[in-house]
């Protein structure tokens, strides 16, 4: 692979950016979308204290080239503990007021629903007690989903879920998993990475989870790790990454040759553009100090 300058991937972004008219721009310019985003979302773009993902596990029963770690081993639970005891001391707090909690996983996180299903009562009765529920949602692959467990993380209190259809290679069986889902939460979210070999796959989808009723599509651009870097060398050799706070695969603008196509469908479903520059904000002190409060642009529900 070829590592481009960031002034030539930076400006090929910004002019196909300017192709579309209709893009809307928030969070100094990280956050490039059309509709109202997931609530889940938000946190990405403003400091947010109390906001919390659980990484729940290594297992997975996919193998994605573009994964872009691979846990070594299981999540260690007297750090997960420690995390959520602090979460109980900052609920006494006048000014306790969550937005949102994931999780995830460095594997699939259904394989992982004693985990879920403690950290869920756990959280659950601080709700109660404080009388401010966050917005919970869970990443899947979509392979293990079936009807009971979404009747299960409905009562838990999950309010959207997200599905990774790449992972799958897009498989039926997950799309009928998916359209289930819809049934049972608030928000159905599609979130998966603008892998140049998925083109055609991504193109096809669209239609197929607009008819689903599915409310957000998250398109994603790959990081490049050491984890990874060997396997998308070898099956993308002439491809381009640049540095813009970690390494990111440039996809050539596939993330606007699809969402072009949402807007010419008229799909109702809104599209974000997850690239480096949503990373770099996600996880930059920066946005300690100055920031541009989007709450408003999260969907009500």
């Amino acid at each position: 692979m070829k590592i481009i300058p960031i002034q030539e991937a930076y400006t090929r972004k910004f002019e196909r950016q300017k192709k579309i008219e209709i893009l809307e721009y928030h969070a100094a310019g990280h956050c490039v979308h059309r509709g109202k985003i997931s609530p889940g979302c938000c946190s990405c773009f403003y400091p947010d204290p109390y906001r919390m993902n659980i990484i729940v596990g290594a297992k997975c029963n996919a193998d994605c080239p573009y994964c872009t770690y691979k846990m070594k081993e299981e999540t260690d639970k007297a750090e997960r503990l420690k995390r959520m005891a602090a979460y109980l001391r900052s609920s006494r707090l006048s000014e306790f007021n969550p937005s949102s909690i994931s999780f995830t996983g460095g594997g699939e996180p259904l394989l992982y629903m004693d985990i879920i299903r403690e950290c869920m009562n756990f959280f659950r009765d601080i709700d109660k007690q404080t009388g401010k529920k966050p917005w919970y949602y869970l990443y899947t692959n979509g392979v293990l989903a079936n009807s009971d467990l979404f009747s299960e993380l409905k009562d838990l209190g999950f309010d959207e879920i997200r599905f990774h259809l790449g992972a799958s290679l897009f498989s039926k069986e997950v799309y009928k998993n998916l359209e289930k889902a819809v049934d049972y939460f608030k928000a159905i979210t599609v979130e998966t990475p603008a892998w140049p070999p998925h083109r055609d796959k991504l193109f096809e989808m669209l239609p197929i989870i607009n008819d689903m009723g599915v409310r957000h599509l998250n398109l994603g651009e790959i990081e490049i790790t050491k984890d990874n870097v060997s396997k998308i060398s070898q099956m993308l050799p002439d491809a381009e990454m640049y540095q813009c706070y970690e390494m990111h695969l440039y996809d050539d603008g596939l993330v606007y040759d699809i969402i072009e196509e949402v807007l010419r469908k008229g799909y109702s479903y809104s599209v974000i553009d997850c690239n480096c520059f949503v990373k770099s904000i996600q996880r930059s002190p920066a946005k300690w100090i100055a920031y541009e409060d989007i709450k408003e642009l999260g969907a009500v529900y």
